[in-house]
């Protein structure tokens, strides 16, 4: 495979090398075979690499652990990657070559991910809990929860996931940020979602409609994977751990500008739903 000096030029022979930490759901693209990846975006934590339609995010020491990240030690006050959205890089056989700096991956970090099949705490605890994050995120579009309810009720999903995915402004639409919160719940209520369940089927067909990153993020979720903020908060809202919900809840709701509020809609919602569908079944 050939690549154009542009792909190459601008990071220059003194171009720093850093080690990176790989996560297990994007490691083989850094591993694998030498292409070329386009700078999704930039920002002041790191950048999101696009690639064979998948998402590379690349992130300093104090960005999100997002799940499928390269992550760095280095804080971005003392990073440079010198990156700008539409720049074409260089990625594989180990490395990612950007502007500022070559990353080798040189070890594994483990993402975080909701434990499946919690246990409830009772009735009670679970009508305190959902009271709790419905209170959090009463700002929040009455169409998430409607949206995350029509998904998670039990009948066809795929009229409320079209609904949901890519609606509101943002690299995460809010719909997404729901839905996120409800995948999350739903693998934690039950046992892992197999891959020919209706609402990951629904999901998958339905991730051409929202940005890039978001689409990642979404498919993460439906796997169990999220942020670690994301994760405590739905691993004690299953447990129904009044406590624990309340500890989590700040972290939460400080991700992004709406993202933590509208996860914690889906996450609520998603509660609501599965409840009613576990007595209607009992």
């Amino acid at each position: 495979m050939s690549f154009s000096r542009s792909d190459t030029a601008r990071r220059g022979p003194a171009a720093p090398v850093l080690p990176g930490a790989l996560s297990p759901l994007t490691a083989d693209l850094v591993h694998g075979p030498r292409r070329v990846a386009v700078v999704l975006g930039a920002y002041r934590v790191g950048v999101y690499l696009g690639v064979g339609g998948r998402v590379l995010p690349v992130l300093a020491a104090d960005g999100l652990a997002l799940p499928g990240a390269l992550r760095l030690a280095e804080t971005s006050a003392a990073l440079d990657l010198g990156a700008v959205a539409g720049d074409r890089v260089v990625l594989g056989a180990g490395t990612v070559g950007l502007a500022g700096v070559t990353v080798r991956g040189v070890r594994t970090w483990r993402p975080a991910r909701v434990r499946a099949g919690a246990v409830s705490g009772g009735a009670r605890q679970g009508r305190a809990v959902r009271s709790l994050l419905d209170g959090a995120s009463a700002e929040a579009p009455g169409w998430l929860a409607r949206g995350v309810r029509g998904a998670l009720g039990g009948g066809d999903p795929h009229a409320a996931v079209h609904a949901l995915v890519g609606r509101g402004p943002g690299l995460t639409p809010s719909g997404d940020d729901a839905l996120a919160g409800g995948l999350l719940v739903r693998r934690a209520r039950g046992a892992a979602l197999a891959a020919g369940d209706p609402l990951l089927h629904a999901v998958r067909g339905r991730l051409g409609a929202t940005t890039a990153v978001s689409a990642s993020l979404l498919a993460a979720a439906g796997g169990g994977w999220a942020t670690p903020e994301a994760v405590r908060l739905v691993d004690a809202a299953a447990r129904a751990d009044l406590d624990a919900v309340e500890a989590a809840l700040p972290a939460v709701l400080a991700l992004g500008h709406t993202s933590g509020r509208d996860l914690v809609a889906g996450v609520a919602a998603a509660l609501g739903a599965l409840d009613v569908t576990s007595r209607s079944a009992a």
